[in-house]
């Protein structure tokens, strides 16, 4: 059992379970889904003395697709019964990663969260330079294709929200503005990141701002915002844990299992 130290021993028998959905997608300037897809990854925390062995089971295996596992996990097993049986390395660790079945995801995604970018040029009055300008709109939307946990309470909250705003290389300079959180310009590298932070329905962030060009041509296209959020206690599959036990040892644990969504690479075209 190379992954696991002898002799572990902990003054508190804990283990926690975080089921982590990540979704790529390429959202149009309306709203609109373009494309999308769903990754997960099983995250455990496991600080259990002894050598416990150790059992997981889901509420709905069947959404799990193209998997794989920590060298821990006892994989004939999991392909005769759906479980996944293992003896954990102490720590923090990977159990599984895994792709979500096209089944789940036939009804579409429905974004808990909108971003409306708005860009345009015009030459400026010196007849030499162009100027632009600039304005992004964030909202949390009440109504998305998430399934929530049970044990989540209170209104929907977003978190660790952030935008980074490609800007095209003919910019000299930006001059940019926000209502909520801040946003930092590199003008080396010709990119702003906003973050927001924890966005909830009733938050309205908002950045303008404006730009001067080198030279009186327009750029042919915008790169594409990138956005960053995390919403706990969601996932997009609706995969869930239905039990963890434990044997091999006599004590009880303490035993902490949620879902956590969150973006992976996702980009909001920007004209």
């Amino acid at each position: 059992m190379p992954w696991r130290k002898a002799g572990v021993r902990h003054a508190n028998n804990e283990i926690y379970i975080d089921i982590v959905e990540e979704i790529d997608a390429i959202v149009d300037l309306d709203g609109s889904v373009v494309s999308w897809d769903v990754s997960g990854s099983v995250q455990a925390q496991s600080l259990l003395s002894g050598v416990p062995d150790l059992l997981l089971t889901f509420k709905d295996p069947a959404v799990i697709d193209d998997c794989g596992f920590h060298p821990c996990v006892r994989y004939a097993r999991y392909e005769n019964d759906g479980v996944v049986s293992f003896v954990p390395p102490d720590g923090d660790f990977e159990l599984m990663r895994y792709r979500v079945s096209s089944d789940a995801l036939r009804n579409g995604f429905s974004p808990p969260l909108y971003c409306q970018p708005n860009v345009g040029y015009s030459v400026g009055k010196d007849g030499v330079t162009t100027d632009g300008r600039i304005s992004i709109n964030v909202l949390a939307r009440s109504v998305s294709s998430l399934v929530f946990s049970s044990s989540r309470k209170g209104p929907l909250i977003i978190e660790d929200v952030s935008v980074v705003i490609p800007f095209p290389r003919i910019v000299r300079t930006a001059n940019l503005s926000v209502n909520v959180g801040t946003v930092i310009y590199d003008e080396a590298g010709k990119v702003a990141k906003w973050t927001i932070g924890k966005l909830d329905e009733q938050k309205r962030p908002q950045l303008t701002g404006t730009m001067l060009l080198e030279g009186t041509k327009k750029p042919e296209s915008n790169a594409p915002l990138v956005l960053t959020w995390k919403i706990p206690l969601a996932s997009v599959s609706g995969l869930s844990v239905s039990g963890l036990s434990l044997t091999g040892e006599m004590y009880k644990p303490y035993k902490g299992v949620r879902n956590i969504c969150k973006s992976g690479r996702y980009q909001v075209r920007c004209g």
